[in-house]
């Protein structure tokens, strides 16, 4: 199944994602990630991240999320996973 997971990050924690900067991108390396990438705010100031990801259930995709160096981390205001059946469009 896909999943959407995303995380909207704390104001001002710029300093500390750059210190976990490898270990996010070994992270997302080591996934079943189909599209991921970086939101920005009006201002192009970094937002959060979001990934599509194919996962065997919720257990799965909020498991990827717990992994995340920026979850452990405390640096998410809020997170969200949910399922993701596209209507429109494709993945491949």
């Amino acid at each position: 199944m896909l999943f959407l997971v995303a995380g909207i990050l704390k104001p001002g924690v710029e300093e500390q994602l750059l210190e976990l900067h490898n270990e996010f991108n070994e992270q997302l390396s080591q996934s079943e990630i189909k599209l991921a990438g970086l939101l920005r705010d009006k201002e192009g100031q970094r937002k959060g991240y979001l990934a599509l990801l194919e996962a065997k259930d919720f257990d799965d995709a909020e498991s990827f999320l717990r992994r995340s160096p920026i979850y452990r981390n405390d640096l998410y205001e809020r997170v969200e996973v949910a399922e993701f059946n596209p209507e429109v469009g494709f993945l491949e």
